[in-house]
Order: structure tokens, then sequence, then C-alpha cells
């Protein structure tokens, strides 16, 4: 069998190793003594030609070239395809049998179509995600609000429309619940958010400005969004979730049953973002958004998502009142709640195709 060339040799062929006699350790001694006093003359110039190599190395002459795979708008006309990232969201994207839809969907296609450009859409699994695939290369768009910070400031251009949202509280509004009206009230009351977003790191810091007693009960699965959870309230499977205003406003159109009134952060500012190598797609995308914000198809889109009840049917609601209703996407859908976790798809992408 043919040997590892990691692997130590036969001990059987190795010579073995006797301790060195005095005279032999001093001539050792002497010879590498000898070694090091004729290298020193060396040592300047060697360690000059290294600390040479590495600073042009480092910093080459000319003028700064754009990486090899850096992409900006003109990149993208020649191709004829600009390559979004999103979430799986009734807000950002979704598919329902076979046809892309979603609110930022439809603003990116148009902005898409003044380009001259086709869409490849890519979903990432959470907001963390959609970050690295950026600045991976794996996109050239983010098409999702994703918050404005500082931290972010220095890793992407913030573009398009500008949202301000804040965060509120999602519950059950029937003749049996009882609203909750002021913040205090949450103490010793039970909510439900994904580990490690926004809306947890908010009820955290709420639950430390009220001295405690906030139940925080934090989900940590990838499968599962706030959207998700709207619903399971809207159910009464649990009592209260978190989610930015706008998201809210657009599921109250599916389920009338839920209250969004009560306001549990300041105002956030958000918006999409692309890398610091597309300051060109990201000055187009200010232009197109500050060109079209008013026009009456920016408000017809909004109207039909954000205002349209889907529950009560209607032109626009009829088709996609059955997208977040259960038992309504397909046949399947129970199965698909099922097995989609195992293979990491939301069970709605998987029921929408079928």
């Amino acid at each position: 069998m043919k040997q590892d060339s990691t692997t130590s040799p036969n001990k059987n062929n190795a010579h073995p190793h006797y301790p060195p006699s005095t005279s032999n350790l001093q001539s050792l001694i002497f010879n590498f003594q000898f070694s090091i006093f004729n290298l020193k003359p060396l040592l300047p110039i060697t360690t000059l030609s290294l600390l040479l190599l590495l600073f042009f190395s480092c910093h080459p002459t000319g003028k700064k070239q754009k990486p090899a795979d850096s992409r900006d708008l003109q990149e993208m006309k020649d191709s004829g395809v600009i390559n979004v990232l999103t979430l799986y969201s009734s807000t950002s994207y979704f598919l329902y049998k076979g046809e892309a839809m979603g609110y930022e969907y439809e603003l990116l296609k148009d902005f898409a179509a003044s380009q001259n450009l086709s869409v490849n859409i890519k979903v990432a699994a959470n907001v963390n995600r959609l970050t690295e695939m950026l600045l991976d290369g794996e996109g050239d768009l983010i098409m999702y609000n994703i918050p404005i910070t500082n931290e972010m400031k220095k890793l992407v251009n913030y573009c398009g429309k500008e949202t301000i949202t804040q965060q509120v509280l999602i519950q059950r509004n029937t003749r049996k619940d009882t609203l909750l009206t002021d913040v205090i009230q949450l103490i010793d009351k039970e909510v439900w958010v994904i580990h490690g977003t926004k809306y947890y790191n908010r009820l955290v810091n709420l639950n430390n400005e009220l001295g405690g007693g906030i139940i925080i009960r934090d989900i940590q699965k990838d499968t599962i969004n706030s959207e998700d959870l709207i619903e399971l309230v809207s159910e009464g499977k649990i009592p209260y979730t978190v989610s930015d205003d706008n998201i809210a406003r657009l599921n109250r159109t599916y389920y009338s049953n839920i209250d969004i009134q009560l306001i549990l952060s300041h105002p956030q500012r958000s918006s999409w973002a692309v890398r610091k190598d597309s300051p060109e797609l990201a000055r187009a995308l200010n232009q197109w958004s500050e060109e079209n914000q008013n026009t009456p198809k920016y408000k017809a889109i909004m109207k039909r998502y954000f205002e349209m009840s889907k529950s009560s049917g209607g032109e626009f609601g009829t088709e996609l009142g059955h997208l977040y209703a259960k038992d309504k996407i397909s046949p399947y859908d129970d199965v698909f709640k099922k097995y989609a976790p195992d293979f990491h798809y939301d069970w709605r992408l998987l029921a929408s195709i079928a």
C-alpha cells in the first residue's frame, strides 16, 4: 500500500542517535559561530532587500486599479444583467405560482428596465448573509431595506429610496384579547423574536430599560422569518412578536385581526445598498428613485401592497390573499411546512412553485 508522504519513516530503517561527545559539541559550536560571523555583513543588505520587495509588492506604482471582478453599472450593461440579493418576504420578493412578486421587486424591475437590464435574483438566508454575499461579489445590489449605521457605511454605499421605519408590537385584536397600549405592560408577557435580529436586540434593550420582566422567547432557526411569527400571532399560537411598521402594515392586509399600534423603538433609517466599488450604480439608483417616487406607477405599487386588503378579495387581493392564508398556497402546505426546514428552504417558496 502506498504510504502517505507525511507519515514518519520506518523505525527499523532509521539510524540510531547517540549523545554527542564533548569534543563533538565544541566543534559544532565553533562551526555555528563561524557561520554567523561570516553572514553578519550580509544581514543589513538582505533585510533591506526584503523590505523593498514587500513595499513594492504592497504598494504598486501608478494609478490604483479596480479588482478584476469589480462590477459597476457599465459592466452590468455590458453583460445585460444585474445580480440582485434579497430575502424572501412579502415586502421584498416572493414567488406565487412561478411568478415573481414583491413591493421591492416591482420597484427594482422598473429601475432595471430603465437601464435595459435583466434581473437575476439570489435569495439569502438572512440579513447578515446579504451583506456577506454582496462583499464577496455574489451580487451587485442588496434589494432589501437594511438599517443605515456608521459601521455599515464603511462597507457599503446606501442608495435608492430611504425608508424610515419603527419597530412595533404585533398582537391579536379580537373581542377576547386585551390590547397592550404601553410598553410597561410588556412586563411578564412572552414576546417571540428571532435570535440575533434587530428585533431581538431592541427587545433586550427595552427589557433593560424597564428593569427586566419581559419574557423573551428567541428562536434560533434560519428557516423562520418575522412574517412567519406574525402569522402565528394571527392564529393565536403565540401572543406577541415584533416587526418593522412597514412590514406590519403590509401583513395587516393579510391578517385583519392583528393590532400594530404600539411603537417599541425610535425611527430607523434604511435603504438598499451596493459595494463601495459601484458608485455609478449607486448614483443611477438615487437618480431613478428621486425621479420616480411620486409617479402614478409608484403610487399604484404602494397601494397594491400596503393598502388593499388581501383577505377580502379584490383584483389584487383575490390573487395574493392565498399566499399567506392557511392551506391556500397548495394542497401540500402541511408537507412543505414539515420538511422544508430539513432542507433549509422557506416552505412558502416550495409551495408556491408546486
